[in-house]
């Protein structure tokens, strides 16, 4: 082991290192002051050694590159000058990666945003494995550790400066149709492709490094960084549950065609669930074919997606359902009642509105079934393409009477892109366990 710390190990082996990043938490391998000098320390080992011709960058957490900054990070940072200092520092990690005498080559595999793609870019090289949790972007922040002039030299000045500002997310094989990925590749040659290249890269030899950014874009990057609005407190956490939280159900159910829904249901088929659909399939089946379009799977992987999905007109199958997703449109396929007899007890069930008036969320929409109150559709954000910033909708359990339910959705929706958050008392229930 040549290098082993708390959250960050580097090992080597026939001239080749393997830098494997596993901060804990979410977002995954988010980072912060304190990861930004491990990796740091991490490097200086590499930087030392002359027997290594090859680094590669990685996570040891599955499917999770980096993803940006820590929420907690951002809050701490009240000052204009906290966040140039801050800035500063990690621009002086990254620079000192990207000057290793080594050839170093980002393995990217999940998501790669912000200061993660920072990272990546701050690599010689960088090979993508695509499936649908690998995007590449900077949806929430701007560049602030040297990414903006990376990125300018990679793919010129007008397209990068629109992906820093549209905030749209990658695929895989967008990245590298833009030429910010090397290669981009399925799941099932990730690790074919990455010995291939490595061999690739010793048969070629060293090659010179790329100039340094200029201590002025360095400068530009940090006023802009330090002039932006400071990052309000972390929301606090939701409250203690009774009963740990179960893992993604296998099976999900979907009532109704609501668009949002319709696509979060696809993410689900596309990771490998079972989707049971209770009215139209066709928005399912829309969100698997963009994913394919996109380069997020192949076309075999969207054809065994499609597989997945199971279509009905009443609600058989949906006792097998840990999680339902039901749509609130004014004529929808089935009754509160029906669904509420069909579901298993502790089924999760939540959906979302079309698109919600200006000001507060309208009041007594809860739906109530017998004793129970099952959620009824809450706001999200109006309709974006799938894969880019603000994309699907954002559940908000109004009520915290129930943490069990509102710990398991949250866990639940968090890796596919989406959001829980509290809303403010008095309020009535949207998202409960069925009893």
């Amino acid at each position: 082991m040549l290098f082993e710390g708390a959250h960050v190990r580097v090992a080597a082996e026939y001239g080749t290192a393997t830098l494997w990043l596993g901060f804990p938490g979410d977002p995954v391998n988010a980072l912060d002051l304190a990861r930004l000098r491990e990796m740091d320390a991490a490097v200086a080992a590499i930087e030392g050694n002359p027997f290594i011709d090859i680094l590669v960058v990685r996570s040891a957490n599955p499917a999770g590159f980096c993803a940006g900054l820590r929420p907690e990070a951002l809050a701490s940072l009240p000052t204009p000058a906290d966040r140039a200092a801050f800035a500063a520092a990690g621009q002086r990690v990254f620079a000192r990666l990207a000057a290793l005498p080594t050839t170093t080559v980002a393995f990217v595999d999940g998501p790669c945003l912000g200061a993660g793609l920072e990272l990546a870019l701050a690599c010689d090289h960088r090979l993508v494995l695509s499936r649908p949790s690998t995007h590449l972007g900077f949806p929430d922040d701007p560049p602030c550790f040297g990414g903006t002039a990376r990125l300018r030299s990679l793919v010129g000045r007008r397209a990068a400066d629109r992906l820093i500002a549209s905030g749209e997310l990658l695929s895989g094989r967008e990245a590298r149709g833009l030429g910010l990925a090397d290669h981009a590749f399925c799941d099932r040659r990730g690790k074919i492709e990455l010995r291939t290249f490595l061999d690739r890269l010793e048969r070629r030899g060293w090659r010179p490094k790329p100039q340094p950014i200029p201590a002025e874009e360095d400068a530009a990057e940090r006023r802009a960084f330090a002039e932006r609005p400071p990052t309000p407190a972390v929301a606090p956490a939701l409250p203690p549950t009774l009963n740990p939280i179960p893992p993604f159900p296998a099976v999900v159910g979907l009532v109704g065609d609501d668009p949002a829904l319709s696509r979060l249901a696809a993410e689900v088929a596309l990771r490998g669930g079972e989707v049971l659909v209770c009215g139209s399939a066709d928005g399912v089946r829309a969100g698997i074919a963009a994913a394919r379009g996109r380069g997020f799977v192949t076309p075999l992987e969207a054809d065994q997606a499609n597989g997945r999905v199971k279509v009905g007109h009443d609600l058989t199958g949906f006792d097998r359902a840990g999680f339902v997703l039901a749509s609130g449109g004014r004529q929808p396929p089935v009754s509160w009642d029906d669904l509420t007899s069909a579901i298993r007890p502790r089924c999760v069930v939540a959906g979302v509105e079309q698109t919600p008036p200006p000001g507060p969320l309208p009041r007594g929409r809860a739906g109530s079934v017998s004793d129970r109150r099952i959620g009824p559709p809450v706001a999200h954000a109006p309709g974006s393409p799938p894969h880019t910033r603000g994309r699907g909708p954002r559940f908000i359990p109004l009520s915290p009477a129930d943490p069990d339910a509102a710990a398991a959705l949250a866990a639940w929706v968090r890796p596919l892109g989406h959001a829980v958050a509290p809303a403010p008392a008095p309020a009535t229930a949207a998202c409960r366990l069925a009893a």
